[in-house]
């Protein structure tokens, strides 16, 4: 899979994910349906100085972009391509818009992983992810949209005048798979990034992951996202 279509597959993954009126079964899709809670932004709350600030019960829209580029990336890598500084305003769609701009990275014709802006010449006020252009539509999945909120598959006409524009990564940045042979391990529980962590913690308790010969638990990060992904599909239950 190209770099693209990993993004993309992994903001499609989470179509059907409701926000939550409360802080509180942040990892179920359906349960506590109805408000601006929601698991991403405590994903990326969790990393300390991802944002200027904790996003947890605000608007989302723009923190599921970010948390889709984290979750198949990895921190480090995703702000290069998200065009964000450490402590960043990306929360919000008008900055997020404004770090595309500044590195010369905004366009006005959709390719499949832009990041698609909505708004007007006053403002920005909503954003998502392309996933397809095709027969005059561009395709998006979109956190925060419709009422409920939730992360919806949505389409537009190219061309539609509230598309403000396309926040493009510099896809040159993301090394290729089969040159890259860096595999990332977690030692410790609490090293494990903080959307795997309730997974693996399961595995461990379980019995499942008991760790090396030296006690600690060393264990991948693509060994993470399969179980993940599994645990989610409720196969470890």
């Amino acid at each position: 899979m190209t770099a693209q279509e990993r993004l993309i597959a992994v903001a499609e993954d989470q179509v059907g994910y409701f926000g939550k009126r409360t802080n509180a079964q942040l990892d179920d899709f359906k349960a506590n349906a109805g408000g601006k809670f929601n698991k991403y932004a405590r994903d990326l709350d969790a990393l300390g100085d991802f944002y200027n600030g904790r996003k947890n019960g605000y608007d989302w829209c723009d923190v599921f972009v970010d948390w889709c580029f984290v979750q198949t990336f990895g921190r480090e890598l995703a702000q290069k391509l998200l065009c964000q500084p450490d402590k960043s305003l990306g929360a919000g769609t008008a900055y997020s818009l404004g770090y595309y701009k500044k590195k010369g990275r905004l366009f006005t014709s959709p390719q499949p992983a832009d990041q698609i802006f909505f708004g007007d010449a006053k403002s920005t006020w909503h954003t998502g992810l392309v996933v397809k252009v095709a027969g005059g539509f561009v395709h998006t999945v979109e956190g925060n949209a419709g009422n409920p909120s939730a992360v919806r598959a949505c389409k537009y006409r190219v061309g539609a005048g509230i598309i403000k524009g396309y926040g493009r990564p510099d896809w040159s940045l993301v090394p290729d798979e089969k040159e890259d042979d860096n595999m990332v391990y977690y030692e410790k529980l609490e090293n494990v990034p903080a959307w795997y962590r309730p997974t693996v913690e399961k595995l461990v308790n379980a019995g499942a992951l008991k760790g090396t010969a030296t006690g600690t638990l060393d264990v991948s990060e693509d060994y993470c996202r399969v179980m993940t992904t599994l645990d989610r599909l409720g196969k470890l239950d």
